[in-house]
């Protein structure tokens, strides 16, 4: 089996108290994610729930993942949600470059084989749709893609140049076919060329061709990877997916005092129960944005007046705006989970531990609005090992487990054993020796002849350089073993620990791609790895 899994510490304590089923943090949720009952009874509970947009979901589903060049499958899957008792397990990412970090991939792998699991477990049909959170206007942290540079020793960044205006958001944010081909051009140049590099080029030409904006490039990636295996792909800013959230930002706004009364006794007993809080809640937040042309702007609510840093509404206006241009309007972290719920009969929703973390405010946010918290599913944490990086732990006497759970711990303890020249002492004694011996006989030979002294003094001279050439021999193969074990630490820091963040989390797919061709995608959907919240390693 080419899978192992390794239980690693999480940093944020919630996330990690609710992985290991604790009830401290399980408090904060509806269902047990890991309990087989669980899911059951979520199912009892969306079918007793009635969804009349079906079909118009389907119709703007199908539409966009269509012109998004998926696959069959996928529309296949969409044209199940026309059915009652078809569910989804949902999960998103930002549009980033080249598809962001590695674990953009991996939450899409864990949909994929969590809806699989789910459909035999429940004899129902259980799809998998990943939200593109496009409508995200820190651009900073989606316009740029890592690899490893200078044979692997140190970690490469590297920005696409976008024309960004204010606070526009990544689905109104254009690409420059110029730009974008330059961009492209230096990835290709920090890549070795292989075998599949011609592919990989041209999948990621021709998409970035086709598309008008970053969200829209990130999309059509998305379809060509995972689209065989019927991930279903949503966008957050579609106008169908407004006009279908139309109600729901009516009731955020009528009721955005009672919502903020709640998020402010779950910040208290999330406190009290002793985490850190992931969200800093006020009582001012409106938890909306609204798009005042171009710029996606925050919302606060004072008094009876909702305002952003252009603009005053009172609530009226705001309901009117919202029948008039849904459009408009769009969500933030806490309201983003209740759009999701009111679109989606949502089995399961897939989340990284940051995700968890915020999703412990909302379980009476849903209950506010009528609805259930769905079952929040930690995300599978995968990575990839390569055969080289395996020789160079086994030529340090390194373990994986180590590199991920103590690495800096090591490091000291290697740095300390680099000495650069153990026998320096010896040496200055060998010295020392050498002319207490020769410098009697120096002494001789001139009382006998003064004319040798010169020659003697040179003779003396010549048997230290001798010393001293021997200790430089000495220094400089000492120095060349250390650089090589220095470049061996260096290359494993990059691969499987980059800046000192696990490697899902600063590396990006397309450089494996262009070493072990887009198959990569259906190996890692066919393994078998174990959805326990243990951390996940895939030897390639």
């Amino acid at each position: 089996m080419n899978v192992e899994c390794l239980a690693l510490p999480l940093a944020n304590p919630l996330a990690q108290e609710y992985q290991q089923q604790n009830a401290s943090a399980l408090q904060f949720f509806a269902h047990n994610p890991y309990r087989e009952q669980s899911y059951r009874e979520r199912v009892e509970w969306l079918q007793s729930q009635s969804y009349p947009h079906r079909n118009q979901l389907v119709e703007g589903l199908y539409r966009f993942n269509k012109e998004m060049g998926t696959h069959p499958e996928a529309l296949k899957n969409i044209e199940l949600l026309k059915q009652p008792d078809t569910y989804v397990v949902i999960g998103g990412q930002q549009a980033g470059v080249l598809g962001g970090p590695l674990y953009t991939v991996n939450k899409a792998v864990h949909l994929i084989q969590a809806a699989k699991r789910l459909s035999a477990e429940l004899q129902a049909n259980v799809i998998p749709v990943f939200w593109i959170a496009g409508e995200d206007h820190d651009i900073d942290e989606i316009d740029h893609v890592y690899w490893g540079a200078d044979d692997g020793k140190r970690l490469h960044k590297e920005r696409l140049p976008l024309n960004k205006k204010g606070r526009q958001s990544a689905s109104t944010l254009p690409l420059d076919p110029e730009l974008c081909t330059q961009f492209l051009e230096k990835f290709f140049q920090g890549q070795t060329e292989t075998a599949e590099t011609k592919k990989i080029r041209e999948l990621l030409m021709q998409t970035a061709a086709d598309s008008r904006t970053v969200a829209e490039w990130f999309a059509r990636l998305m379809a060509k990877l995972f689209g065989k295996h019927g991930l279903v792909l949503v966008e957050s800013s579609l106008p169908f997916v407004r006009e279908l959230q139309q109600s729901i930002f009516s009731q955020i706004i009528e009721n955005n005092e009672q919502l903020t009364k709640v998020m402010l006794r779950a910040a208290d007993r999330i406190s009290t129960a002793g985490y850190p809080l992931q969200l800093q809640v006020e009582e001012h937040q409106a938890n909306l944005f609204v798009y005042e042309g171009n710029d996606r702007l925050l919302l606060e609510r004072h008094g009876e007046r909702f305002i952003n840093r252009r603009r005053s509404y009172s609530r009226d206006e705001l309901l009117k705006q919202v029948a008039d241009s849904p459009e408009r309007f769009s969500t933030n972290v806490v309201t983003r989970g209740l759009m999701q719920e009111h679109l989606f009969p949502t089995l399961a929703f897939i989340g990284g531990p940051g995700e968890i973390a915020y999703w412990a405010f909302y379980r009476e946010v849903f209950e506010l609005f009528g609805m259930q918290m769905p079952i929040v599913l930690p995300r599978m944490s995968i990575t990839l090992v390569e055969g080289a990086q395996q020789r160079l732990l086994d030529s340090l006497g390194l373990s994986i487990e180590q590199v991920l759970t103590d690495f800096t711990a090591w490091k000291t303890e290697w740095s300390k054993n680099q000495v650069p020249h153990p026998l320096e002492q010896q040496f200055a004694s060998a010295r020392e020796l050498i002319m207490s011996i020769y410098r009697p006989l120096v002494e001789e030979v001139v009382s006998l002849d003064g004319g040798l002294r010169g020659l003697a003094e040179k003779n003396s001279k010549l048997l230290l350089e001798q010393v001293s050439f021997l200790e430089e021999r000495l220094i400089r193969s000492l120095q060349q073993k250390d650089d090589v074990e220095h470049v061996r630490v260096q290359r494993i820091e990059t691969a499987l620990l980059p800046e000192g963040a696990l490697q899902e989390r600063k590396h990006s797919f397309f450089p494996f791609a262009n070493k072990y061709g887009l198959g990569l995608v259906d190996r890692l959907v066919d393994a078998p790895f174990a959805h326990d919240g243990t951390h996940q390693l895939y030897y390639l």
